[in-house]
């Protein structure tokens, strides 16, 4: 079954102040940015992600590319991300019985898949748990200084073990 994440995309770029200077000068960087780190949420988490950009900021037909492991989804000319959001989350919901979240702050929005079934997380909401993902994912990634280039037990064992053993090696000299 699974967890599915649906973002919307241009409502999180117009959200997020890391965006804001950006968007003025590249809305395409602020694009993938925006997957690249919704791709390392979505697999440090566990989520199946999509991220949805509608036609009313890029024009041409609906394209769907896999990119990082995760979707990215170009509506039709003329088709809101909204309207796509909402027939993806009542389809996962409804019909597979699917876990869905739906990163949007759009209020409009926020009811109609709350209709479809859907969970609602606003974009300040994503925000938050996005930056203690990144926080938790460096934790996990770092390596205490004294293992570094050298494979001694000492850099292996808990502090607390190694301090026992020091006093014991002390003591018999």
């Amino acid at each position: 079954m699974g967890e599915y994440l649906i973002i919307d995309g241009y409502n999180v770029i117009n959200a997020w102040k890391e965006f804001a200077q950006l968007r003025q000068t590249s809305l395409e960087h602020c694009r993938e940015l925006l997957v690249a780190g919704v791709a390392e949420y979505a697999a440090f988490k566990g989520y199946r992600a999509t991220v949805v950009f509608d036609a009313q900021e890029v024009q041409g037909a609906a394209a769907v590319e896999k990119v990082h492991g995760i979707d990215v989804v170009y509506t039709n000319e003329g088709e809101t991300a909204d309207s796509w959001i909402e027939r993806r989350a009542y389809e996962l919901g409804r019909e597979k019985r699917a876990k869905v979240f739906v990163v949007t702050s759009d209020y409009a929005e926020q009811i109609n898949i709350l209709g479809a079934g859907a969970y609602r997380i606003s974009a300040r909401e994503f925000r938050e748990d996005y930056r203690k993902a990144k926080q938790q994912i460096a934790e996990r990634l770092r390596i205490p200084n004294r293992s570094l280039n050298r494979n001694e037990v000492g850099g292996r064992i808990d502090g607390q073990v190694l301090a026992h053993l020091e006093k014991l090696r002390r003591q018999k000299s």
